[in-house]
């Protein structure tokens, strides 16, 4: 059980955050400002490597939301955003992940169906490693 700081301040954490999504690649640059961080890094969808991309993550309550920044060349390839919703329960905090790709065409016609169901099976995967991680870093 962790409480609700704790996994913000993981999950804006790229270099930490990566050891958790595994889509994450080399962090180019991180730069926080406050509640908005910006973000660069590569990456990988079902192992085949991507360009980098940039992100603009904002923090706000029990909330972290991200959306990509359209740059060269990933703005010819996709957009996505996506975010963290956490709550406190009784029995610890909830979090709930949220990941949405839109690809541009062509690659839609080929990347949506070839990544749906591995993106879902990973963000669970995700869920499991993040928790895993938070959880071994409570004990030290």
């Amino acid at each position: 059980r962790r409480p609700p700081q704790a996994i913000l301040d993981f999950v804006t954490d790229l270099e930490q955050y990566k050891l958790a999504d595994h889509k994450i690649g080399r962090v180019h640059e991180c730069v926080r400002d406050d509640d908005r961080i910006l973000m660069r890094h590569g990456g990988r969808l079902r192992g085949i490597p991507g360009p980098a991309v940039s992100l603009e993550v904002v923090v706000g309550g029990l909330s972290v939301r991200y959306r990509s920044i359209p740059t060269f060349p990933s703005r010819y390839v996709l957009t996505f955003d996506g975010g963290f919703e956490l709550s406190e329960t009784p029995d610890g905090t909830r979090v709930v992940h949220t990941e949405r790709f839109h690809f541009f065409a062509p690659w839609r016609f080929v990347a949506e169906p070839y990544l749906r169901s591995w993106l879902a099976a990973d963000v669970a995967g995700e869920m499991v490693r993040l928790k895993q991680l938070l959880e071994s870093e409570s004990s030290r």
